[in-house]
């Protein structure tokens, strides 16, 4: 008999962790809260990590058309200059980033694990574990399986149910998001840029079919407090160089997103007997490495992995969790490091930062990108 799995939370990690689990056996079921799959964040760079996942799921062709290769980097100053220029040819990595709307992920996700697994109006209300787990909702239904990965984002019921560790922290700063159509000069098809100022910071990406995916992130303790219209964001980048209020005005008012970020120190307690945490559950992390959901995605196949070779369910939860949480944790304590560093708003600091920059050799960035993006991930099959 097929060993069973619950995953709570549709967002990648969870998409990602149920289409692994069902490429070992397990039979999956998905309990979304959401009344329809609705990925919010508008777009997301997908690093050469995500991409080995992505290969291992057996997704990435429906991906990589969907979305655009980056080829060529730039680093800004608010005011247009050049800080350093980059091109992922040069380590042999033009083919090995992909920038995509998140929804177009998701929709090659659901696509290759069925749509008829996920369960949606579904909020998980509390879990039993006696050997077996049962998941209950709301109005008295309920799911049992051999298996319960909670997967539910920074917010997760799982974890709290769990570790009873309170709420995220706030990290400071919030960020708008943003996608717009046309042709931006600066901006070419096969580029991202990344732009420097005082306690803020500008991304932008193309993120194919004629997309372009930006950001703005702002330093404030008090974080966004209803700052959420084009006015607002045009307030505070509307006078940077070009391409980046010509972005910011072809972007519809019902398509920008406003979030205060949010991260949690790192914990190494992911879970208990056939219970596991995967992805913002159990690490979230500021944006300010572009590893968030990849990191989710490397989750996904190390707890396939892990469960694979394991002599029980727990067993191999607990391997999981132990080939995961340091490598994580990493990741959480840089980003912070590179927001506090990228965003802060001392001139004396703001000037130290761009001269390093523009002295640092593409080539050494390159290396840098390689390696942190390097991972030997195990294999499903």
């Amino acid at each position: 008999m097929a060993r069973t799995a619950i995953v709570i939370g549709a967002g990648l990690g969870g998409l990602s962790a149920a289409i692994a689990l069902t490429r070992i056996g397990f039979k999956v079921e998905v309990y979304e809260k959401s009344q329809e799959l609705k990925e919010v964040g508008a777009g997301i760079v997908l690093y050469p990590n995500a991409i080995n996942v992505l290969r291992k799921l057996d997704v990435y062709d429906a991906v990589a058309s969907a979305g655009s290769f980056g080829r060529h980097g730039r680093y800004m100053t608010s005011t247009g200059k050049t800080l350093v220029e980059m091109d992922l040819r040069d380590v042999g990595l033009d083919k090995e980033a992909i920038a995509i709307h998140r929804a177009d992920l998701q929709h090659a996700l659901v696509e290759k694990l069925g749509a008829d697994k996920i369960h949606l109006g579904m909020p998980l209300s509390s879990f039993e574990d006696n050997g077996r787990v049962t998941a209950r909702f709301p109005g008295g239904s309920f799911a049992s399986a051999d298996l319960l990965v909670g997967a539910d984002g920074l917010h997760s019921v799982v974890r709290k149910q769990h570790l009873k560790d309170g709420e995220p922290q706030y990290a400071n700063c919030f960020a708008w998001r943003g996608v717009c159509e046309g042709t931006f000069d600066g901006l070419p098809d096969d580029s991202g840029l990344l732009i420097f100022g005082a306690g803020l910071q500008f991304g932008a990406m193309r993120i194919g079919q004629g997309k372009v995916y930006w950001f703005g992130a702002v330093a404030d303790k008090k974080g966004a407090q209803g700052r959420t219209k084009i006015s607002d964001v045009l307030e505070k980048f509307g006078n940077w160089a070009t391409p980046i209020p010509q972005l910011i005005n072809a972007t519809e008012q019902e398509s920008l997103l406003t979030h205060d970020l949010y991260d949690r120190k790192p914990t190494f307690n992911w879970g208990k007997g056939v219970m596991t945490l995967l992805g913002d559950a159990a690490h979230p992390m500021v944006p300010f490495m572009g590893q968030g959901g990849c990191q989710a995605l490397e989750d996904s196949i190390a707890l396939g992995a892990s469960l694979k070779e394991a002599p029980s369910i727990p067993s191999g939860l607990r391997r999981y969790e132990n080939l995961r949480k340091a490598r994580t944790a990493s990741f959480v304590n840089q980003s912070r490091k590179s927001m506090n560093a990228s965003m802060t708003s001392n001139p004396i600091i703001v000037a130290a930062r761009d001269l390093v920059f523009s002295k640092i050799p593409s080539r050494v960035l390159m290396k840098n990108f390689h390696t942190l993006n390097s991972y030997d991930l195990p294999d499903l099959d």
